[in-house]
């Protein structure tokens, strides 16, 4: 598959941040399963941000994932 359509496709479908089993988790918006957990406890975030994960927020867009995963994880 060539780079391009593998890049549309993601874009297309967009992600999910969220929690899994205590950990801060990435989904694509068609899968039941994370498709990557972060080695990051979710209970070290301040309470609002627990709660919009617990929730799940869904990302449109790489540039919007990127700075989202970059807030919670710095």
């Amino acid at each position: 598959m060539r780079k391009q359509t593998v890049l549309a496709n993601i874009l297309l479908i967009g992600f999910i941040l969220g929690i899994h089993e205590g950990r801060i988790a990435l989904w694509k918006d068609d899968q039941a399963k994370p498709m990557k957990v972060f080695p990051y406890q979710a209970s070290i975030l301040p309470e609002e941000d627990q709660k919009r994960l617990e929730q799940g927020i869904h990302v449109d867009s790489l540039h919007e994932l990127y700075k989202l995963v970059e807030d919670y994880l710095s």
